[in-house]
């Protein structure tokens, strides 16, 4: 795994930038497509795993996608006035999610792989990361609701679950089909 290095300029100015992204297509392109396709979350799934994606093969460092995600997921909650403890349970949530996703993206197999095999892995760990973004929700709801109140919501919560699941995996899609445009990028990134 790469170590977190200090932190560069290109490296928080990339950061900056995508949380930033991250939180206004939230905030306001959320809302819209939500009442369009009927669907809560896209958008922050969709860009969330796309900007994860890039950012993580943009820098090269592990420490960089954590980062992001971390003050993306509770600049929204605070942006919104969303202080209550559900709020910041699902922003943990994300926060966990990019810290996940980016652990899965620089472990040493991960590097070694190339084509179809990379993408395969890229697409298992947004699936992965994804799944993880719903557990301090489902902890969170376990213990406000009781096992028995818990167990009577589980219908709901496995549609979350799937829809969240299948969202970060679009998003990361869009991200690999975006992966060979960013290749003369890297270079000046990373230097």
């Amino acid at each position: 795994m790469t170590n977190l290095k200090g932190i560069g300029t290109k490296d928080l100015a990339l950061i900056s930038l995508f949380s930033s992204l991250w939180v206004v297509s939230q905030i306001y392109l959320g809302p819209v497509i939500g009442q369009i396709t009927g669907v809560h979350g896209v958008i922050n799934r969709l860009v969330g795993w796309l900007l994860m994606l890039i950012l993580a093969e943009l820098t090269g460092r592990f420490g960089r996608v954590s980062i992001m995600a971390a003050l993306a997921a509770f600049a929204t909650r605070f942006v919104r006035r969303s202080s209550s403890l559900y709020a910041l349970t699902v922003g943990l949530g994300y926060a966990l999610a990019g810290f996940t996703f980016e652990l899965l993206f620089f472990l040493p197999l991960a590097e070694r792989l190339k084509g179809k095999t990379r993408k395969a892995y890229l697409l298992g760990s947004s699936v992965l990361s994804g799944v993880v973004a719903l557990v301090p929700y489902l902890v969170f709801n376990y213990w406000m609701l009781g096992l028995y109140g818990f167990l009577a919501y589980s219908p709901r919560y496995v549609y979350s679950l799937v829809k969240g699941t299948i969202l970060s995996f679009l998003g990361t899609l869009l991200g690999i089909s975006l992966l060979p445009k960013l290749e003369t990028w890297k270079s000046k990134v990373r230097t």
